[in-house]
C-alpha cells in the first residue's frame, strides 16, 4: 500500500506494516504541515488484513468526502481527507488499465471504493468519570493515554501527566504500563508500573476511572462467577440452621 498526494508537490509514501502518525508535528511518521493539520490529525495501521484508521475526536478528517470520527477501515482507491488536503490510498502493485465493455459511466472505479467502513476493535475503554463518563474508546492498536495534544487518549487535566500511559492489546489481555506518571496508573485499585488487564478491570489514571471491555461480552459479578458448588454448600448450611431453629421452637 501507500499514500499518494493527487496534487504532485509530495513523494509517494509507501507503507509498511506498522503504526504510521500522520500530522505537523517533527516527529510525525508522515509530516503534513498544511494549514488546519494538528500535530497529530489521524493514524493509520497498516497490517496483514489491510489499513485501519483512527481519527481523534475534534480532527477533521473525511474518506471519500464523507467526515468519519473513531476507528475505520480503508481499502485501496479510497481518498482520505485531512483538513484541506486530499491523499489518495492505492496499492502499491503497478497499475493496470482493464477495458470493460459496456461501462455505463467512467466513474465506476469511484462507486466501487468503500466509503466508511466500521470495524469493531478488541478492546474497548469505557470511561465511568469525569468528562469521559459514558463515552467508549476503541482500543485496537498501542494506545497513549496523557494531557498532550497528541496523546491518543487525551485527558485535559493537571494531575493527570503529559504522556501517563500506555495500553497494547496483546491477545485476550491488554499490556498497561504507567510512562513515569507523577499521580500514578492503578489497575483494580492497586497502583502499578507494567501489568496485564482483562476485560471487566477497572484502570485508573490519577482519579480518572476506566473500565476495559471486550464488545459483546458482559461482565459477571463475582457471585455469578461463583461455583455451583459454592453455592449449594451455603444453601445446605442455611437449611441446617432453619432445621435446628424449628426443632428448638417445636420443644
Amino acid at each position: 500500500m501507500k499514500l499518494v498526494f493527487p496534487d504532485g508537490d509530495r513523494p509517494q509514501v509507501p507503507l509498511a506494516q506498522r503504526l504510521y502518525r500522520l500530522g505537523s508535528a517533527p516527529g510525525a511518521d508522515v509530516i503534513v504541515d498544511s494549514d488546519g493539520i494538528e500535530p497529530l490529525h489521524c493514524e493509520l495501521q497498516v497490517g496483514a488484513q489491510g489499513v485501519q484508521m483512527r481519527v481523534p475526536a475534534g480532527r477533521r478528517v473525511l474518506v471519500n468526502e464523507r467526515p468519519v470520527d473513531g476507528l475505520i477501515a480503508l481499502r485501496p482507491g479510497d481518498t482520505l481527507g485531512l483538513a484541506d488536503l486530499r491523499i489518495r490510498l492505492m496499492d502499491a502493485a503497478p497499475e493496470r488499465a482493464v477495458p470493460t465493455p459496456g461501462a455505463r459511466d467512467a466513474d465506476a472505479g469511484i462507486r466501487n471504493a468503500t466509503m466508511v467502513r466500521p470495524v469493531t476493535p478488541r478492546f474497548v475503554l469505557r470511561g465511568l468519570s469525569g468528562d469521559h463518563f459514558g463515552r467508549s474508546f476503541p482500543l485496537q492498536a498501542s494506545l497513549t493515554v496523557g494531557r498532550a495534544q497528541d496523546a491518543g487518549l487525551r485527558i485535559p487535566l493537571d494531575s493527570v501527566s503529559r504522556q501517563h500511559a500506555r495500553l497494547t492489546p496483546a491477545g485476550d489481555e491488554v499490556l498497561l504500563e504507567d510512562l513515569g506518571s507523577a499521580n500514578g496508573t492503578w489497575l483494580n485499585g492497586k497502583r502499578i508500573t507494567r501489568a496485564q488487564a482483562v476485560h471487566g478491570d477497572e484502570i485508573r489514571f490519577d482519579t480518572q476511572r476506566f473500565q476495559l471491555l471486550v464488545p459483546g461480552q458482559q461482565v459477571r459479578t463475582k457471585a455469578e462467577g461463583a461455583p455451583a458448588s459454592s453455592r449449594w454448600q451455603w444453601l445446605a448450611a442455611a437449611l441446617l440452621v432453619a432445621a435446628g431453629l424449628a426443632y428448638w421452637l417445636s420443644r
